[in-house]
């Protein structure tokens, strides 16, 4: 099956949320389109489940999730990965990640 669009190709509509989810008309970020025997990446992306068709690193995943140029602190499994960081941390099956926005105030 051909995707109708980029953004088509990059979310996967088979995972689907909880009943009663609020957030259940979105749809969960499946990374690049599967092409071959790739296998899928189970992931949880703040205490949520995520699909990932083929692996990427942890600076796709933010651009994907609209976060590339946002203020943000992520942990992966428990450690803290500094931004300069981000392009070249590579995520695996079973991580768990943890985003928090810097939000300012005053």
């Amino acid at each position: 099956m051909v995707a109708a669009s980029f953004h088509e190709a990059l979310y996967d509509s088979s995972v689907t949320s909880r009943p009663g989810d609020r957030r259940a008309h979105r749809r969960r970020w499946a990374g690049p389109p599967v092409t071959g025997d790739n296998p899928r990446m189970n992931l949880r992306l703040n205490g949520e489940p995520l699909v990932l068709s083929t692996p990427c690193t942890l600076a796709e995943l933010l651009l994907a999730q609209g976060l590339g140029e946002r203020r943000v602190a992520v942990e992966v499994n428990g450690e803290i990965i500094p931004r300069s960081r981000h392009p070249d941390h590579p995520l695996s099956d079973g991580d768990v990640i943890e985003i928090v926005h810097a939000l300012g105030g005053g």
